[in-house]
């Protein structure tokens, strides 16, 4: 029995909205407005956009005020319809499965729109290529209300003009194709059959503030047209009714695509299971602390994840731009890889296999692959971060998973890379970009921030150093786990080596003790200190002395911003708030989510903060900062605040769970047991991770702070520095918890239960909880209490 608000919800009136949530499964990627309309559905397979606008509107029974200025162009009907608004602004709940608006009309009829796409289905077939519009009209009044609902969607999308449709009435739908692309096909149906249908050019008919005519039950307008679908209901006095307008988008011709469309699950049926699918899989890696703001990023982080994930032709994978590009950017593979490995490790694999086979013969990383056709581009870059930070997706995933035969099969991948990385090394022994393309940009900047016009960043450059550094380091390390390549561990060990004693000589600012931003390829020096002065410290190329000081000028005013840290300082001749794509002093919540891993070791109470800010950032007010409630957008202006970037960015949410999970909950991966190490505010007294993927088995654990020092709790054999008590087996699930307050974790073993409740509010409280599932109906049991308070075991 699950907690009734097992899932979170945000709800909000309409009014604090600039604009709705994107819903994505496999198939299709949709984003929605303020008002509840759609704004355009994609489709992954084909790589565009097939329908654009979707607006559902509602009309009663009156005859309008207003003349019909030339004579009545529409036939007579013995029942005339006017435009019914909302009575008031209504409520938005923003939920992982769905969005739903919520308004009167006609000051008796209440209406609920849910729009969602359907998700879990299995593979080969995956995901379904629909969007679910579902509305209940709901009649509170005590006289009959005649309501007309009528469905427009512009059937063009970004394709050519030139679509025509036709009605199928045993499917109750619109079935449309481009003349000339007629594999492109667009479904626009209704659960009921229409009183009516039709296709026009009437784009007013949409928002006429005056008249809502019967459509015409005539198909023969082609181009750039309007599919209309209308349904006429007579509601009771206390009436629910409930229908759903049904969006389908294909790939294969007309066939195919009303064979699939036929076979869709009735609505509720796939909400449900949407929902529950979601239940499930966002189980996995729970992290709990005291701070609620980081328990629900960590969630909503998994929630974005998924929406992302997609099966192109290629495989599956996720585009650096969802609904826009079908680009899948090596960079933002290898990252999305560090977060998904604790989700859904499997996705990161299938990554990790395509860049593999997408590697060219010398050992190189591409920037990215094209999913659609799979054409591969480096923007004429000899090294950029692709190649580096392939190796330590690769690394992080062997770590997470175990899998010994998977790394006997994608080591000769690695081995390349590495050996190509050491062929790009100078006389200095600095990794050497030898880009000079006065476009600047991407032909340009060998690193992250690397679409800023005019710009360059080239020569010895400190982020790819310090990535190439780590990146050797672990290729020598997953030789000496093979133990069939001891050459390989000397040489790719010594190498690593060689980069990072030649960074800590030739690109430590010694006026500053902080790291040179580069040394072009003139050999010109570059002081600028930005916000890649993380990356020596995430990837251990600095001494601890060096890393602290890092860690603290990126703490300083000039950087750090409500919503996070900005890219560069406020104060660099450079700075701009909000061109450049955020680049040259915008807030990216990914690389403050860099610095809070960073920081964990030197101030936990950084990396806290840094985790908190920018994810609360994304729900404080929505329509003023251009963010959606627990959707991960891209950037934000470095002044303003407001998001100027994707309203949901794929590669920001893997960065938060795994900053969270490797960071706060202080998990270290190897290739045998893995090691916890908590690096918490001393404030907090206690942390907890459910059900984390690990080496074929999921391990949970928590730890308390008792008498100054952690313990540690685990269902599995684990590696710490503190004392560890092991149980078989996470019984959290057998346990009802009544109140957001707190949070709950159970372990059991042959005689003994443990149970963790852990306050995440900001005062002492008191919590109701049922544990009736997880103890012996007939048992007697002794019962000891820790007081947090008190710091001391009661017994009872």
């Amino acid at each position: 029995m699950r907690h009734p608000r097992a899932l979170p919800i945000y709800t909000m009136p309409e009014t604090h909205f600039g604009m709705g949530a994107s819903l994505g499964n496999g198939a299709v990627w949709v984003n929605t407005k303020s008002t509840g309309a759609i704004e355009r559905v994609f489709s992954t397979e084909l790589g565009v956009s097939l329908v654009g606008g979707i607006s559902v509107r509602y009309a009663g029974t009156g005859n309008s005020l207003h003349p019909t200025w030339f004579g009545d162009a529409h036939p007579t009907s013995t029942t005339s319809y006017i435009p019914l608004g909302a009575d008031t602004p209504g409520g938005f709940s923003i939920h992982p499965a769905y969005q739903r608006r919520t308004f009167s009309i006609a000051s008796g009829v209440g209406v609920s729109e849910t729009t969602f796409v359907p998700l879990g289905r299995p593979a080969p077939s995956g995901d379904r290529p629909l969007l679910y519009q579902a509305i209940e009209l709901d009649n509170t009044d005590d006289v009959v209300h005649e309501i007309r609902i009528v469905g427009f969607a512009l059937l063009r999308g970004a394709l050519d003009d030139d679509v025509a449709a036709r009605f199928v009435p045993n499917l109750r739908a619109l079935v449309a194709h481009n003349k000339s692309r007629p594999e492109a096909v667009r479904i626009f149906g209704l659960t009921q059959s229409p009183t009516m249908y039709g296709t026009s050019f009437d784009f007013g008919s949409v928002y006429d503030p005056s008249h809502v005519h019967p459509l015409s039950n005539d198909t023969q307008a082609c181009g750039d047209v309007l599919g209309c679908l209308q349904l006429d209901v007579v509601l009771q006095p206390g009436q629910r009714y409930p229908l759903c307008f049904v969006t389908g988008v294909f790939a294969h011709g007309e066939e195919d695509a009303i064979e699939a469309y036929r076979d869709q699950p009735e609505w509720k049926v796939a909400l449900q299971d949407s929902v529950a699918y979601l239940q499930e899989i966002l189980e996995a890696s729970q992290v709990l602390t005291p701070d609620p703001q980081i328990n629900r990023g960590v969630l909503w982080s998994k929630v974005n994840m998924r929406r992302v994930m997609s099966d192109y032709p290629q495989g599956r994978a996720f585009t650096n731009e969802p609904g826009v590009s079908s680009n899948v950017v090596c960079r933002d593979a290898a990252w999305f890889v560090y977060g998904n490995d604790h989700f859904m490790p499997g996705f990161s694999r299938a990554l990790l296999d395509r860049f593999a086979a997408a590697q060219y013969p010398n050992g190189k990383l591409p920037e990215f692959y094209d999913a659609i056709t799979g054409t591969v581009e480096d923007y004429g870059l000899n090294i950029n971060d692709a190649t580096p930070l392939f190796i330590l997706a690769v690394n992080h995933h062997y770590r997470l998973t175990g899998d010994f035969h998977w790394l006997q099969a994608i080591y000769p991948s690695v081995a390349k890379a590495a050996r190509y990385i050491r062929e790009q090394t100078d006389d200095r022994h600095l990794v050497f970009c030898s880009a000079r393309d006065p476009r600047g940009n991407v032909w340009a900047i060998a690193g992250w921030r690397n679409v800023m016009p005019l710009y360059t960043l080239n020569g010895a450059v400190t982020e790819i150093n310090a990535e190439c550094v780590a990146a050797l380091r672990d290729a020598a390390h997953l030789a000496e786990n093979l133990k069939t390549y001891p050459d390989d561990v000397v040489e790719f060990g010594k190498a690593s080596d060689c980069i990072r004693t030649a960074m800590n000589d030739l690109l430590l600012n010694p006026d500053n003790g902080l790291y040179y931003l580069n040394i072009d390829a003139d050999a010109n020096t570059h002081t600028d200190v930005t916000g890649d002065e993380v990356f020596p410290v995430m990837f251990r190329v600095c001494d601890e002395e060096t890393g602290f000081r890092i860690i603290s000028r990126l703490n300083s005013p000039d950087f750090w911003t409500p919503a996070g840290l900005r890219t560069v300082s406020r104060n660099d001749p450079l700075y701009d708030p909000s061109t450049n794509v955020g680049l040259l002093g915008g807030v990216w919540p990914g690389l403050t989510w860099w610095y809070a891993f960073a920081a964990a070791h030197y101030h936990p109470e950084f990396m806290v903060e840094a985790l908190r800010s920018s994810f609360e950032h994304y729900a404080d007010n929505p329509k003023v900062n251009n963010t959606v409630p627990g959707q991960f957008s891209e950037w934000f202006d470095g002044e303003s605040l407001i998001n100027r970037g994707m309203r949901l960015s794929p590669w920001e949410p893997p960065r938060f769970l795994w900053a969270a999970v490797e960071g706060v909950c202080g998990l270290m991966l190897t290739p045998s047991l893995p090691r916890v190490h908590p690096i918490v505010p001393v404030t907090w007294k206690w942390i907890a991770l459910r059900r984390l993927p690990y080496h074929g088995n999921e391990l949970t654990y928590f730890a308390t702070r008792e008498a100054g020092e952690f313990k540690i709790y685990a269902t599995g054999e684990i590696e710490s520095d503190h004392p560890v008590e092991r149980y078989e087996e996470d019984v959290s699930g057998g346990i009802l918890l009544f109140s957001d307050n707190a949070a709950v974790v159970a372990l059991r073993r042959p005689g003994e239960t443990i149970i963790l409740v852990g306050n995440v509010g900001p005062q002492t409280t008191t919590v109701p909880l049922n544990i009736r599932e997880i103890v012996e109906t007939h048992a007697a049991y002794e019962i000891a209490t820790y007081n947090s308070e008190r710091d001391a075991w009661e017994s009872s």
